[in-house]
């Protein structure tokens, strides 16, 4: 009986290393690790097995050629040849979606796109894979790009709000890609996005008009495409006014850090003369400079007006109610799909930017300064 139950549990070790070497496997074709494998340890808390089972499977990977054993050093990975997509993977009209965080985490208004985007995929047989992580973030993607098109190619791939090096390889890559979000100056990608240039210069058009001249624009990461965009609108709007000189000022806060924000407002504060109106990028900035200044003893709209550049259901509980602009996010998704529908085809127009242009939604957070 024991001799029966030791035969038993032994194919139960063996395919569990089987699982864990497909497993690292599958993480070195996704990039997560580029020229060397963490460390036997390390491995063994990742993938929560024993440290048995994680040099199991390390053989396997060995013994197949994907990495190489040296000794002292640790495990490194073998550079497989990328392959090139073939005709049955473009038949089955696979797509690639790359986020630079997970899904979870995006704003609200891209989650509203995937959404809609996927069921339209999903009507005409498009299969969608989402691609996650800050991996994707890096400067310098002619590491990790040809390694993850190479294993996983893909009829179209679209980069979700992607940062200036990944829009740029893909540009050299020459693959059928379509931009969601601002594509980067000097870039001719295809996109669909918002045009938060205009978006911008509308509202702060609108605070000059009104009689405001110190004018804060509170802005999310300028590395960002649309964030570029942005404060081109802001400047240009201080350009074209042709009244009483305007002291346009940008602050700029990349996190959630709401502390570090009111430190910044604060310095703010602390200059004379005061600004009079703030344009806001992130909703979720919004509510932090409007109880901050409430908290610092300024009224809205009485001392200070606010304009937030993007909406949240969240902003309709806000009193007063803000004043914000409104894209349609259905709209937006409709015109993706229609992108990637003609770049799959081959007759989509190389640097075809569709930018939609936000709805002003009026609210009781602007007024004209005091006197």
């Amino acid at each position: 009986m024991k001799d029966t139950l030791s035969s038993l549990v032994r194919p139960r070790r063996v395919l569990l290393a089987d699982q864990v070497a497909q497993s690292i496997e599958r993480e070195i074709g996704a990039g997560r690790w580029i020229e060397w494998l963490p460390s036997e340890r390390a491995l063994q808390r990742i993938l929560s097995v024993s440290r048995q089972t994680v040099r199991a499977a390390l053989e396997r990977l060995a013994g197949s050629g994907r990495i190489a054993v040296e000794p002292y050093r640790g495990y490194r990975i073998v550079a497989q040849e990328a392959t090139k997509p073939t005709t049955a993977l473009i038949e089955r009209r696979e797509l690639g979606l790359i986020c630079p965080e997970p899904v979870y985490r995006m704003p609200p208004r891209f989650i509203q796109v995937l959404d809609v985007f996927r069921a339209l995929c999903a009507e005409a047989g498009l299969n969608v894979e989402v691609l996650e992580g800050q991996r994707f973030t890096r400067n310098n993607p002619d590491r990790l790009m040809p390694r993850i098109v190479g294993v996983s190619p893909k009829a179209c791939w679209v980069l979700a709000l992607a940062r200036r090096p990944l829009q740029e390889w893909f540009l050299r890559s020459g693959l059928p890609v379509v931009v969601y979000g601002n594509v980067y100056a000097g870039l001719k990608l295809t996109s669909t996005g918002i045009n938060y240039r205009a978006c911008i210069r509308h509202a702060t058009s609108l605070l000059l008009s009104k009689g405001h001249r110190r004018i804060v624009f509170v802005a999310y990461d300028v590395r960002a495409a649309g964030e570029e965009d942005s404060v081109r609108g802001f400047q240009e709007a201080f350009t074209a006014h042709r009244g009483e000189k305007g002291m346009p000022t940008v602050i700029e806060r990349p996190d959630g850090d709401a502390d570090a924000l009111c430190r910044q407002l604060d310095a703010i504060l602390r200059v004379e003369p005061l600004p009079t109106a703030f344009v806001v990028s992130h909703t979720h900035h919004y509510a932090t400079v409007a109880t901050h200044l409430v908290n610092r003893g300024l009224r809205i709209p009485e001392d200070v007006s606010l304009i937030c550049r993007s909406e949240d259901p969240f902003l309709q509980f806000l009193r007063p109610k803000p004043v914000f602009y409104r894209a349609n996010m259905e709209v937006a998704a409709r015109m993706l799909f229609e992108q990637v529908r003609q770049a799959i085809e081959g007759t989509v127009r190389r640097g075809d930017q569709r930018l939609l242009v936000p709805e002003l939604v009026k609210g009781d957070s602007v007024s004209a300064p005091r006197a």
